[in-house]
């Protein structure tokens, strides 16, 4: 699992958060490629990174998968079903103190720069028989700390060598001057359970919709950020 230690699950209290509105079911499943997954040193402890695989448990998307990152490396996931209410990026993570609009851009941008790459789509899923597919979750998982401010060492011999190799790639490609911010990203937050990343989905036809816009005319959920 992602945020789960090589060695040792991490321990786990987690409270509601405040809801920006809304709630989704799902059922952690495992981190996608379980110990194939890349090895990523985060201060002193070396976690599994990358795709955090989810069911949805009700709803229209009931039994459908959905992959996600972490946003919490302090906190872990159980497997199981658990109502996750959507909350803003800025407030995560819960429990603990808010990472504000500033950290909550630079995840944005992270997540924008890889749809860009084309190594995730707008919905934050990932095409598994692409090339480096684990070295590159891994890769965005590891900028999403970083971005958050934990001491991520992708230069340490824990760290997988394809981690590595895509994080630069994907580092490369970050803007700073005219940076990307990426629509409907939030964070969702449930007791027992770390806080993840969530889109807010459009219906099934607009996501159709947006497909074909990617194809014609570049990736319209993705747009550049004006202040």
């Amino acid at each position: 699992m992602v945020c789960m230690r090589v060695s040792a699950v991490l321990g786990m209290a987690l409270a509601a958060g405040s809801a920006l509105g809304g709630s989704v079911d799902l059922s952690y499943t495992g981190v996608v490629g379980g110990t194939s997954a890349m090895h990523l040193r985060v201060a002193n402890v070396t976690y599994y990174a990358g795709h955090m695989s989810h069911v949805f448990t009700s709803g229209d998307r009931s039994g459908q998968t959905f992959n996600t990152f972490c946003i919490d490396v302090n906190e872990s996931a159980n497997p199981g079903p658990a109502t996750y209410q959507i909350i803003r990026l800025e407030d995560a993570p819960v429990p603990g103190s808010p990472y504000g609009p500033a950290k909550a851009a630079a995840v944005s941008d992270v997540v924008a720069n890889a749809i860009a790459l084309g190594w995730i789509g707008a919905d934050l899923q990932a095409n598994a028989a692409q090339t480096g597919h684990l070295g590159k979750m891994g890769a965005i998982q590891a900028a999403i700390w970083a971005a958050l401010g934990f001491d991520v060492q992708v230069g340490a011999s824990q760290t997988s060598a394809s981690l590595k190799t895509y994080y630069a790639l994907l580092m490369t490609a970050m803007t700073t001057n005219d940076t990307m911010v990426t629509s409907g990203l939030r964070a969702i937050a449930a007791p027992g359970q770390q806080d993840m990343l969530y889109i807010v989905p459009l219906p099934p036809a607009g996501w159709a919709g947006a497909g074909l816009l990617a194809v014609g005319f570049g990736l319209r959920t993705v747009r550049r950020r004006t202040n």
